[in-house]
């Protein structure tokens, strides 16, 4: 590869040159590669272009929606609730943990000693669990609210990507309100959720090949009469065991440009007053008025601010309430 970058990683098992993944030099490569394009977007979105939200077609302005509010005795939006709060840091660290621990066992030559005398494989492992247990709540909790289509990505959303990206570049003026899910928000999300199947996938055929309780360590396996083998010594003749290791390597590798461009976006000083919502719970009227289209996020006395039916307006944080985007 040029610049001396290696991009799969081989190992000798039982006289068998085998592949096991892909190499550190990929993941710096992602890294920089990321890092470059958020400073880039920064300089010219931040610097450059500090363009302010402006209203839809027949929309309202943000000072007539803030007046509005105001008139209702609304000064914060409730836009998650505990639970939907508490899940995400809970899946923040399990990912946390599962990069961590993945990356160090990616580079052996890193020797990080771990607490509590647990390895970084059993940390590994756990926290996929921990993930796991998550997504399925994510799903209960999303069925239980009847907000299946909040997320979808469709014809209104890639319009709206294409209006933000001619602004980016100078073409157009107009730099539309967000959706309550904004369309690049939506991206992320089928992005990382599609990664996550793919990791938990090639992570459950990857420990296979681990001692559990439930089976013996196998280095060949069939499964539903699909046969899981090392293959040759070359990548040619790489076997489902080791595209296994490629595929979940470069998933993770995905993963994490994908949480840089997370943390990326929601630590950008323009966005905080959004950011503060997943620890509050809440934004300011003002931020709402500013930011959200309010034909696509409706907010009143007695509105629902976080899908399903609309609530009762003690349900939503007041004056006095004390308790991604």
């Amino acid at each position: 590869m040029p610049y001396g970058i290696d991009v799969l990683r081989y190992e000798q098992s039982f006289g068998q040159q085998v592949v096991v993944g892909l190499t550190w030099d990929v993941l710096l490569v992602f890294a920089f590669v990321a890092a470059l394009v958020f400073l880039i977007h920064f300089v010219v979105r931040d610097l450059l272009n500090p363009t302010g939200h402006t209203p839809r077609s027949g929309e309202e302005s943000s000072e007539e929606i803030a007046r509005s509010l105001e008139a209702q005795g609304v000064a914060e939006v409730r836009r998650f609730s505990a639970a939907q709060r508490a899940s995400h840091w809970i899946m923040a660290i399990a990912v946390f943990l599962l990069m961590l621990s993945g990356f160090l066992i990616m580079n052996s030559s890193v020797t990080v000693k771990t607490v509590l005398g647990a390895s970084w494989l059993l940390i590994h492992e756990v926290s996929a669990i921990v993930l796991i247990g998550y997504v399925l709540f994510h799903v209960g909790h999303v069925a239980s609210k009847g907000t299946w289509g909040e997320m979808w990505f469709g014809r209104a959303d890639a319009a709206d990507l294409w209006v933000r990206l001619k602004n980016f570049v100078g073409a157009t003026q107009e730099y539309p309100k967000q959706f309550k899910y904004p369309s690049a928000q939506k991206l992320l999300h089928w992005s990382v959720t599609g990664a996550t199947l793919g990791l938990v996938l090639t992570g459950l055929v990857l420990l296979r090949r681990v001692q559990t309780p439930l089976w013996d360590a196998a280095r060949e396996f069939s499964f539903l009469g699909v046969t899981f083998g090392l293959g040759g010594a070359t990548a040619g003749e790489m076997g489902l065991v080791p595209w296994s290791f490629v595929l979940h390597d470069f998933l993770a590798v995905a993963t994490l440009a994908l949480v840089m461009g997370h943390v990326y976006f929601a630590l950008r000083p323009r966005e905080w007053a959004i950011t503060r919502s997943m620890v509050t719970g809440t934004v300011s009227a003002t931020a709402y008025a500013e930011k959200y289209s309010p034909t696509s996020w409706a907010v009143s006395g007695t509105a629902s601010a976080d899908g399903g039916e609309p609530e009762a307006a003690e349900d939503h944080a007041g004056p006095d309430a004390g308790d991604g985007r």
